[in-house]
């Protein structure tokens, strides 16, 4: 029996790739990028079809949108375990503020996702997140800063 994680599709396939983005979506994270990966599964560019291009655009598109909802969750984890926000700014390959913009929007929804009566962002951390930005001189535009 095969362990599915984040709909991962089992990693035994018939070789059949999905060539729409619903159906590369589905295989899940890992297996997308198991085989996003694995370049010798890819036909090489003179030997291609439209069905192997496809393929290969639905497989990237999917990954992207799985990297891109998991972006924020990192990022949260990083400035939790002590990351500096310029490290941060680093890591995400832009600045503070860009960071702030990844964040807040996670962080506003997960406010309002509450598993066994906990927060997925607890008052405290989306007060800290915020803070931080401020106290660094940035501001999200048309936001006051806090004159505490």
């Amino acid at each position: 029996m095969a362990i599915k994680i984040n709909n991962s599709a089992d990693a035994a396939t018939n070789g059949n790739k999905p060539v729409n983005f619903e159906g590369a979506e589905d295989l899940g994270a890992f297996e997308l990028a198991s085989r996003w990966a694995d370049r010798l599964s890819w036909p090489m560019p003179l030997n291609r079809s439209a069905s192997d291009d496809l393929a290969e655009l639905a497989c990237m598109s999917a990954l992207a949108g799985w990297l891109e909802r998991w972006q924020p969750i990192q990022l949260h984890r990083a400035v939790l375990a002590g990351a500096a926000l310029e490290a941060v700014a680093a890591a995400l390959g832009g600045s503070i503020e860009d960071a702030f913009r990844l964040w807040h929007p996670w962080a506003v929804q997960q406010r309002k996702c509450v598993i066994c009566s906990r927060p997925g962002v607890t008052a405290e951390e989306f007060r800290d997140g915020g803070a931080c930005v401020r106290h660094r001189g940035h501001q999200r535009a048309g936001v006051e800063p806090r004159r505490d």
